[in-house]
């Protein structure tokens, strides 16, 4: 008996050693900052906290600072990403989303706030309302909680391909939470056992999240929110379709910008479609690093001169 206690403790003993240098060797691999599941699970931790609103889900700390990805995210005292708002600003526009408008990947003076802002006039303010692995539905309802603190003249909503998804808030645990290592562990098996590979998958899955039930209520809430907002105070909504960052030259999902655009029309907002700008050269030239297809400053800032144009057709 004692033998069998002894040889138990030295096997724990031999598994706990092996997850302290595992997660050590896996801590000083990603110290370069360019592990892309690593540094959103730090973005989670560092920078985001559960929300009061259950629609909401989560949202940016105010006030906090972070460098994920080696750029430098500052939260300012709205819980957005960038500066104050100019309180003193005769006009402002406001961007809503999920990463691509946080500007994942890009310093603030490159991602679209701040390509919008040196676009505009100067008695423009341009605010920033992206938050990360949001669906277009908490993103709609985070900025109606900002809004109430802070006005708009103009609304630009970027619609991605993951707004019709369905996003799980709940804490994925104690040891995923704390651990780089049981964080790489777990997208790893979630990738695993989701049987899903390659681009007609990825075509498969998109085309369901967008035209199930589920999804397409997702749109409905959030346009309708939208709808709300600008009853209330008369900004103007612009609605920006982002196609899917993958491949822009042989794009195969033109069923979501059809799909926000019949919403767009329906409700007689703006729309903008990136994609014509955005096809010629390698889409890798658009993105922010070859294992991150988030947008970079270069497509961020083809996107900023659309907006503008946009904004300065009589309304």
């Amino acid at each position: 008996m004692a033998s069998l206690i002894r040889n138990s403790l030295l096997v724990l003993s031999g598994v706990v050693l092996a997850l302290v240098v595992g997660e050590g060797m896996v801590r000083l691999a990603t110290m370069s900052q360019e592990n892309y599941v690593i540094e959103m699970w730090r973005y989670a931790n560092l920078l985001k906290e559960k929300s009061a609103d259950p629609h909401i889900g989560h949202q940016h700390v105010p006030n906090r600072s972070a460098t994920l990805q080696n750029v430098t995210i500052q939260i300012n005292s709205l819980g957005m990403r960038g500066p104050e708002p100019d309180k003193s600003a005769v006009h402002r526009v406001a961007i809503v989303g999920d990463s691509i408008a946080l500007g994942w990947g890009v310093e603030d003076e490159d991602s679209l706030r701040g390509q919008l802002e040196r676009e505009l006039p100067v008695d423009f303010d341009v605010v920033n309302a992206g938050v990360g692995n949001m669906n277009l539905n908490q993103s709609v309802t985070l900025w109606e909680s900002i809004g109430q603190k802070l006005s708009a003249d103009t609304i630009v909503v970027l619609v991605t391909p993951r707004s019709t998804a369905s996003v799980v808030t709940k804490s994925p645990g104690w040891l995923v939470e704390h651990s780089e290592l049981a964080a790489l562990a777990s997208t790893f098996i979630q990738q695993m056992t989701s049987g899903e590979f390659g681009e007609d998958a990825l075509l498969d899955g998109y085309r369901q999240q967008w035209q199930a039930p589920a999804g397409q209520t997702v749109l409905s809430q959030a346009f309708g929110k939208l709808k709300q907002i600008q009853s209330k105070t008369g900004s103007r909504i612009i609605i920006v379709s982002i196609p899917e960052m993958h491949d822009f030259n042989h794009y195969r999902f033109s069923f979501m910008g059809e799909i926000t655009r019949k919403f767009a029309n329906q409700y007689h907002f703006d729309f903008i479609d990136p994609l014509p700008v955005l096809q010629g050269p390698p889409t890798s030239s658009f993105w922010v690093s070859p294992n991150d297809i988030h947008l970079n400053k270069k497509a961020l800032g083809s996107i900023s001169t659309l907006i503008v144009r946009e904004m300065e057709k009589e309304h």
